[in-house]
């Protein structure tokens, strides 16, 4: 174990933390990271799915957690309450861009208004030192061309998904300013890049799209194969967050923001061809010719200098490696491997414990 490691570990040890979203992709990984490092952890999510448990990420993970609908303040303010969280981590979203389009007033609801509801349910509690936010790389404003985008840039957005996390940071700045700056707890936004990994069941995800198609052994349909995009594998990204919060709670600083990303963006095609050699015959696409789809970025990419300065944090650049470490995942769930054990391995060989 690295001294690095071994300093984070000991930050976590014992904290009491909250995490909104917890059963979800990203949220499951962070949790088990959590769990490892002998944190007391309350969850809060919409829904316990059948396929996060498959995935090995249960209710074992968690000394308590709270299933219901982040706007139901109700339901969770006294819990929370009595808790007395330490570190908050919100990752409380609808997270798909397409489902977001298709039900612009369920994603504001839940996006927006979610996240209000939830700071101001919480902006008295004075246990609470640090609240961190995961919103997107997708809230800068849409400017063409090559983006490569740093944390001070435009925020904006053209669809209902990017104008949501867009809305979040202003959402989470407004509420330091005004309530929580005056009790003295830190807030973070982190703005992440697209993130592989097992776990993630997402829908029109591209990894999860390859799975899908192996499984029910259909031609997968692809939408635009030369678009770019900051790939990055989970278990850093996590790690990152970890890292983060861990030094900025100690630090002299009140409110930021970092993106996470890798160096370098490389085009879903790059992901398409290492897909046909890792699964052969089993795995096959063809490239959709209908255009009438909502707005994507054709190249995106979001500067890491801040992240990397402020922590020495970076993301793996070799793209190889994290396509097949993910997909080495998704064997295994199909070879119904026990994934709460693999996933546990997965955490314990990166942290060295």
């Amino acid at each position: 174990m690295t001294k690095l490691k071994e300093e984070v570990i000991n930050f976590y040890f014992n904290k009491k933390v909250l995490i909104t979203g917890h059963t979800g992709f990203k949220g499951g990984w962070l949790t088990l990271f959590l769990k490892m490092m002998g944190a007391e952890i309350l969850g809060i999510s919409d829904t316990r799915k059948n396929i996060s448990i498959k995935s090995g990420f249960d209710s074992s993970l968690v000394n308590n957690e709270i299933i219901t609908d982040i706007n139901n303040v109700v339901s969770y303010k006294k819990e929370v309450s009595d808790f007395k969280p330490d570190l908050v981590f919100y990752l409380a979203a609808e997270p798909l861009v397409r489902e977001a389009y298709k039900n612009p007033v369920k994603t504001i609801n839940t996006n927006v208004m979610g996240l209000t509801n939830f700071l101001h349910s919480i902006k008295d509690l004075k246990s609470t030192k640090l609240i961190f936010t995961v919103t997107s790389d997708k809230v800068y404003e849409h400017r063409g061309g090559y983006n490569k985008f740093v944390e001070t840039d435009r925020l904006g957005g053209v669809e209902p998904y990017g104008t949501s996390k867009a809305m979040q940071e202003m959402i989470v700045k407004t509420f330091y300013e005004s309530y929580f700056k005056q009790i003295g707890t830190k807030m973070i936004t982190a703005r992440a890049g697209n993130v592989l990994g097992g776990g993630d069941w997402g829908k029109d995800r591209l990894i999860v799209d390859i799975v899908n198609s192996i499984i029910f052994r259909n031609k997968m349909e692809v939408r635009f194969p030369n678009n770019t995009r900051p790939w990055q594998h989970v278990i850093e990204l996590i790690f990152g967050y970890l890292m983060l919060t861990a030094t900025f709670y100690k630090d002299n600083i009140g409110f930021d923001s970092f993106n996470f990303a890798p160096e370098k963006s490389y085009p879903t095609q790059k992901i398409l061809d290492f897909s046909k050699k890792y699964w052969k015959d089993k795995f096959n696409y063809y490239v959709s010719t209908d255009k009438n789809i909502i707005f994507e970025e054709t190249r995106l990419q979001i500067s890491n200098k801040k992240i990397e300065n402020y922590i020495n944090w970076t993301s793996d650049r070799d793209l190889v490696k994290t396509l097949d470490n993910t997909f080495n995942w998704y064997k295994a769930h199909l070879n119904k491997d026990n994934l709460f054990e693999l996933n546990k391995s997965i955490v314990g060989k990166f942290l060295g414990i």
